[in-house]
């Protein structure tokens, strides 16, 4: 290996033209990408500079003692605070910017420049404000992608779901409901609250309390991608169900501008009778393009169930219970923080476990607004 080396370095050395030359095809690219990058951020800051510092600030802070400030009657977006500028994808910020804030049911305070500045200034001036947050260690907000259905989610929230579904069964139909609130826990953590309550043959039970914690173990915004591992403690609320132990990874996957993906790998632990564990293994990609969150996005699911337990004779289950959910996110304020989510699950083996399952979630990420704004 040494002589190879040392020869292949003789040879060079007999034509250092070459090899220049193959330094610079080499470099060139690098070098080229690097200036691009940077003349984008420069040409943003001069447009944030000229547009946008006598209400949002030269650092991205609005004074809230400046006349011009106090005179808008709100304060302007805080670009500076990390959270806030980390929070959600910035096609919603351009949708603000080229539109007017009452596009997404801001402040009429918020101009649009979508016939002062070309879509090339805008997406510039949108990557100079990303940096405005400083370095930080919060998932970007274009990671943050659309809650599934049964897939688990990687980006953390603050958010309220209410879940509701029918399962259709011969003589033994049941309705679901689960109430979950999750709140971020510094960058990268997330805690959650689950209560259930199930209505089955005429009666009304409270199954579980599910207390859990999310952290994000990878977030890379430039591949789009983020990795989360989570846990949850099922808390039986009823002396016939047994604890629970619901660990389980997910993972999000930016495809395209069109499309992505979503997917968790999960366990269900009973921790009283070990023949009831499950491994749960789901998947969804979404179709993302539109032009406003006040849309509705479908998307395909597939779920795959494994008991650890298949029994035997008649009652035997299938090695895999697979199950597939088409369904549609429906944006139901101009922000889209307020949404529903629907859609119905059809068993694909193992028919004997329900007959089909419809869902609709009710969704309120109540960091971009109450109840009643964003409309």
């Amino acid at each position: 290996m040494e002589t190879t080396t040392v020869n292949s370095s003789k040879k060079w050395a007999r034509f250092p033209g070459v090899a220049l030359v193959v330094c610079m095809i080499i470099g060139l690219p690098q070098a080229a990408l690097a200036v691009e990058a940077g003349d984008v951020l420069d040409r943003g800051a001069d447009i944030f500079k000229t547009n946008c510092t006598t209400c949002h600030g030269l650092a991205g802070y609005p004074d809230p003692e400046s006349p011009l400030v106090k005179s808008l009657g709100v304060l302007p977006a805080n670009f500076s605070d990390p959270l806030f500028n980390s929070r959600e994808p910035s096609s919603d910020w351009k949708i603000v910017i080229t539109y007017g804030g009452p596009a997404l049911g801001f402040s009429e305070m918020m101009p649009a420049f979508g016939e002062s500045m070309s879509a090339d200034d805008i997406d510039a001036v949108l990557v100079y404000i990303k940096t405005l947050g400083g370095e930080h260690d919060y998932p970007d907000g274009d990671l943050n992608l659309f809650l599934p259905i049964r897939t688990k989610k990687a980006f953390p929230e603050d958010e309220w779901v209410w879940k509701q579904r029918y399962t259709s069964q011969d003589g033994d139909n049941a309705w679901r409901n689960v109430l979950e609130y999750e709140f971020r826990i510094g960058r990268r953590g997330q805690g959650i609250f689950e209560i259930t309550n199930e209505v089955q043959g005429g009666d009304t039970n409270f199954g579980y309390f599910e207390p859990g914690y999310k952290h994000v173990l990878k977030h890379d915004a430039n591949a789009g991608f983020i990795l989360t591992a989570a846990a949850q403690l099922g808390v039986p609320l009823r002396s016939k169900n047994n604890w629970l132990f619901l660990p389980y990874l997910a993972v999000g996957k930016i495809l395209s501008d069109k499309w992505t993906f979503q997917g968790h790998g999960r366990l269900k632990l009973d921790l009283e009778d070990s023949d009831k564990h499950v491994a749960e293994f789901a998947g969804i990609v979404h179709w993302v393009d539109a032009p406003r969150p006040r849309w509705v996005y479908p998307a395909l699911e597939l779920v795959a169930e494994v008991p650890f337990e298949r029994g035997s004779g008649a009652n035997q289950k299938s090695a895999v219970q697979w199950s597939v959910l088409p369904q549609a996110r429906i944006g139901l304020n101009k922000r889209g923080n307020i949404a529903l989510n629907a859609g119905v699950e059809l068993p694909l083996n193992d028919h004997d476990r329900y007959d089909w399952r419809a869902y609709v979630y009710f969704i309120w990420d109540f960091a971009d607004g109450g109840l009643l704004e964003g409309w």
